[in-house]
């Protein structure tokens, strides 16, 4: 690890999952990328969270995941945060995102655990290690087992929480039980330089009295006031307020689903004038019907 990672801090507060704005051509719509960093942090995040499950790294080039964190960094504040996903079945591609992404300035990465082949334990610690070992950027365990088949299991967590060069983990599984024994691992080992994420933001209000220490959220593109509310009714301890922020956010993540991830975010901040509806090939976009009932639902619920 590098001297300057030893003073980073593990990241805390509302980040968001960006969104990647695309044209028509499936290049990279940087005007609108810009258009909605400025969203975004006009909202008041903590920090962005580029090319990850709805930014559609996994469908972009290694080119454009890195030219996309490059730009992320340079348009906004040094003291905000930019922790990009790899996209990564071996420990050397793992490595090469992110000796890329600190050559373009990101303060740490997400890394999920391959995917295709089960891993148990040992190997998904071996992995892990090998990275945080060689990194020059601290790490942030992507645990999200719907996508890579893999779950790293909470005392797994716990261990690895203890390598300087880890510094939290971001949690999607939506499994609460999951979220919570991982909190109850940092807390036991005392673990203070690591932060336990939710990529679930319907689950947030819950996950920060167990200890969580914020969200990673795709819902945060759209309404980032509302999250950062909601987190800040939370730690406050203004429950009744949390309550019917939680609600609403519930409602808002739920009508955005109907047309699928992540073509129904991206229907979303196209209603909103944000981007396009264009989702990297070859996932597909919303259909007509689909835009029109989340249209509706979002206007009943003053999103637009």
């Amino acid at each position: 690890m590098t001297e300057e990672n030893d003073s980073r801090r593990a990241p805390r507060g509302v980040f968001v999952a960006l969104a990647t704005t695309l044209n028509d051509d499936s290049t990279v719509d940087y005007p609108s990328l810009s258009k909605l960093l400025n969203h975004v942090v006009a909202g008041g995040v903590d920090g962005i969270c580029p090319v990850g499950s709805t930014g559609e790294g996994p469908l972009l080039q290694r080119r454009d995941r890195i030219e996309i964190t490059q730009f992320v960094k340079s348009k906004v504040s040094d003291g905000m945060d930019v922790i990009p996903a790899t996209v990564s079945v071996t420990p050397a591609d793992a490595l090469t995102d992110l000796h890329s992404y600190h050559e373009v300035g990101a303060s740490s990465a997400l890394v999920p655990p391959p995917f295709y082949y089960p891993m148990e334990a040992g190997a998904i610690k071996e992995f892990f290690t090998t990275l945080a070992d060689a990194s020059p950027l601290p790490i942030v365990l992507y645990n999200i087992p719907q996508m890579t088949k893999v779950s790293i299991p909470p005392a797994l967590v716990g261990e690895l929480g203890a390598h300087e060069n880890i510094i939290g983990i971001k949690d999607s599984s939506r499994d609460f039980e999951y979220f919570s024994s991982v909190c109850d691992q940092v807390a036991m080992r005392e673990l203070d330089n690591f932060s336990v994420l939710t990529g679930t933001d319907t689950m947030l209000s819950s996950c920060n009295l167990v200890g969580g220490s914020g969200t990673i959220a795709a819902s945060v593109n759209l309404v980032p006031k509302l999250v950062v509310d909601l987190q800040k009714a939370t730690l406050d301890k203004d429950y009744d307020q949390a309550k019917k922020y939680q609600v609403q956010l519930l409602r808002i993540v739920q009508a955005c689903r109907v047309p699928g991830f992540p073509a129904g975010w991206k229907a979303a901040l196209s209603l909103l004038g944000l981007c396009s509806m264009n989702v990297a090939l070859p996932a597909r976009i919303a259909d007509e019907a689909q835009v029109e009932k989340l249209r509706g639902a979002l206007v009943d619920l003053g999103v637009i």
